[in-house]
């Protein structure tokens, strides 16, 4: 009951943003369906999906930074630290409502792109680009980019919290440590990924794209490695959030 709680909370604080966002993606389609006779049909494709995708999974980043550092200037921390919840179920909380809102902002981009480019120009594109030819292949290639995506927005959003927590352990240079803690946090990542991937090869290989020769095999080792960062980077905020911070 009480993430439930928090992640309402959490919810209704940053949904004006991811709307704000959405809004502004609609908009840009229509100005990109006005267009669409005078551009390039790449330019097109990049600006209204390529763009939006990168610039939510970057504010979501930065909202996992912000809102931290937010509370840390305001009294609602007071209110967070005061509540008998673990530290990583508040953690936790903040995470599952930005990547709740997130997905919902990713159908949203791809929603507000079929409604738009896709169908002005479905007859011209399905033609020139057999990609859009719904198929087996094409389903597989999007849900393994899709948990891709999320996977990687979520460790970074970890990491960027996890730098900043370290940033309150200390009562000055705070900037620095941050920087330091996330500097450190992707080495150790790097450095400690390939040889746990290793004594994880023995999982099946994921296989993105076609069949045959047209597929890509990738090893599962390296992500179920990035699952485990990732939980592993979330109890850890939560400790330092609930033992180790002094407000």
């Amino acid at each position: 009951m009480a993430f439930r709680n928090l992640f309402r909370k959490e919810l209704k604080s940053v949904w004006p943003l991811y709307g704000v966002f959405s809004a502004a993606v609609l908009l840009m389609d229509f100005f990109l369906l006005f267009k669409r006779n005078q551009w390039d049909p790449s330019i097109l494709t990049m600006l209204s999906l390529l763009l939006p995708y990168i610039f939510i999974a970057t504010i979501t980043i930065g909202v996992g930074y912000y809102q931290l550092h937010a509370e840390w200037r305001s009294n609602s921390i007071y209110l967070l630290l005061s509540l008998p919840v673990r530290g990583w179920k508040v953690l936790a909380a903040k995470l599952a409502a930005m990547i709740t809102l997130l997905i919902g902002v990713m159908l949203w981009i791809g929603a507000s792109f079929s409604l738009t480019l896709l169908i002005a120009e479905w007859d011209k594109w399905r033609t020139d680009y057999d990609i859009l030819r719904f198929s087996p292949e094409l389903a597989n290639l999007l849900l393994h980019s899709f948990w891709l995506y999320v996977s990687i927005t979520i460790f970074a959003v970890v990491v960027v919290q996890f730098a900043f927590l370290c940033g309150q352990l200390v009562a000055r240079l705070k900037w620095l440590v941050v920087l330091i803690a996330f500097v450190t946090a992707l080495w150790v990542t790097l450095r400690v990924s390939p040889f746990l991937s290793v004594l994880l090869s023995w999982t099946p290989d994921i296989r993105i794209g076609g069949a045959g020769q047209d597929a890509a095999f990738l090893q599962s080792g390296p992500f179920i490695v990035l699952a485990l960062i990732i939980v592993g980077l979330t109890w850890l905020n939560g400790y330092i959030f609930e033992r180790e911070v002094e407000v």
